[in-house]
């Protein structure tokens, strides 16, 4: 689980008005179906738990809740005579070892004056080629609260990755009225299959998905001490790279061939140790390692072999339990 650290303030609005006539016994009455979808103020935050909160969208590597109010507001000669007022709020949970996924969508109670009874809304989803979206979410008259789910699948190719994101359509109708609606998106999502072995012959990872957007934290290196050590008295200055809260994040490095040239870029001339290695930080694989960043924010030490053994291990396992691709962002917890 992953602590979420970053609060970005965004705002996002859609309006649409759409024309119509509304037909009487005698005469074509000029009519205006208003439509409007409001996420202002809105904000992306990312959370350990992705719960639902109005105009925020609030996510994980994993889930992602984004909720928005919308209003439909019946006018007649430009005169407004009666309003639904509601929120629709979708909860998605993706699947970091398939290609497979689900979704929530929930629209709650509406709130209704005047003339807007009868209002009927439609939803559709897409994701683009090579995604595909199965929607469930019933037609349905607002008033009473309702939901839907809406089934994924991604067909991304062997060592390839697609990066997309669900976009919502809905539509209002009301009799007599001109059909209206509007859209949005949701948070990115990125779906790969590019974990195989050297000779490209075996998968070493099931095909999945993540948002991005999500940074996540490297925890396992608190429990080796003497790496931790290094890491803490690294970290406390210059750039702060890697710490969470206050620093930059790294970067996962996937060439090794960059990955080898950096560690020897720093611990090349190192001091043998009997029973130690050298040990650096930022790692080798990452775009901050070697001598990429000012000596300031960079170091080494030497630390028991047995450590670093280990160290390697974890930092590849952590890469492949978030589907880290080349140039994603994490945070170093010590």
């Amino acid at each position: 689980m992953l602590f979420g650290r970053m609060r970005t303030a965004v705002t996002a609005a859609v309006a649409l008005t759409v024309a119509g006539t509304c037909m009487g016994a005698a005469q074509a009455d000029p009519a205006r179906l208003e439509l409007k979808v409001t996420q202002s103020p809105a904000a992306m935050a990312a959370a350990a738990a992705a719960t639902c909160k109005v105009n925020t969208v609030i996510y994980n590597r994993s889930e992602a809740c984004q909720t928005v109010q919308a209003t439909v507001r019946v006018t007649r000669n430009g005169k407004e005579i009666g309003r639904a007022a509601f929120t629709i709020s979708h909860e998605m949970t993706l699947n970091k070892k398939s290609l497979k996924w689900s979704e929530t969508t929930r629209v709650s109670k509406a709130t209704i004056t005047g003339s807007a009874g009868g209002i009927s809304m439609g939803t559709s989803v897409s994701c683009g080629s090579p995604c595909k979206a199965s929607s469930h979410v019933p037609r349905h008259t607002l008033g009473s609260v309702f939901s839907g789910k809406v089934d994924y699948n991604d067909g991304v190719k062997k060592n390839k990755i697609h990066s997309s994101a669900a976009n919502y359509a809905f539509t209002f109708t009301k009799p007599g009225y001109t059909l209206g609606g509007f859209s949005y998106s949701s948070l990115g999502f990125r779906c790969d299959d590019s974990f195989w072995n050297a000779a490209n012959t075996r998968r070493i990872l099931s095909p999945g998905c993540v948002f991005p957007k999500y940074i996540p934290t490297l925890t396992t290196m608190s429990t080796l001490p003497e790496i931790a050590k290094n890491i803490r008295k690294i970290q406390s200055k210059g750039g702060h790279y890697g710490k969470p809260g206050s620093g930059h994040p790294l970067h996962r490095l996937t060439d090794d061939a960059k990955a080898n040239a950096n560690r020897r870029a720093v611990c090349g001339k190192a001091k043998p140790v009997p029973g130690k290695s050298c040990d650096e930080y930022p790692f080798a694989r990452t775009h901050e390692g070697g001598t990429a960043l000012p000596a300031a924010s960079r170091g080494i030490a030497m630390v028991p072999a047995t450590e670093q053994d280990k160290q390697g291990g974890r930092i590849i396992g952590f890469y492949k339990q978030e589907r880290m691709m080349d140039k994603d962002g994490f945070w170093v917890a010590v």
